[in-house]
């Protein structure tokens, strides 16, 4: 059996593409505002990893 014949058969599985193609932009389109709307929410957290005094490697689980 080709797969050619296989997929002749599966009728009606473009709905699961249409739709899978909605949930994907719509996603995009929400992050994208959001990244875009947001932009002074997310300022201060570029700077989160470089705030405070840096905890001993042994608080951390790290090696002696």
């Amino acid at each position: 059996m080709k797969l050619s014949d296989v997929m002749s058969a599966a009728t009606g599985l473009s709905a699961y593409a249409e739709l899978a193609l909605l949930i994907f932009v719509g996603v995009f389109i929400g992050v994208v505002l959001d990244l875009v709307a947001g932009k002074r929410k997310h300022a201060g957290l570029g700077l989160l990893p470089l705030e405070g005094e840096a905890e001993p490697a042994r608080a951390r689980g790290g090696r002696k």
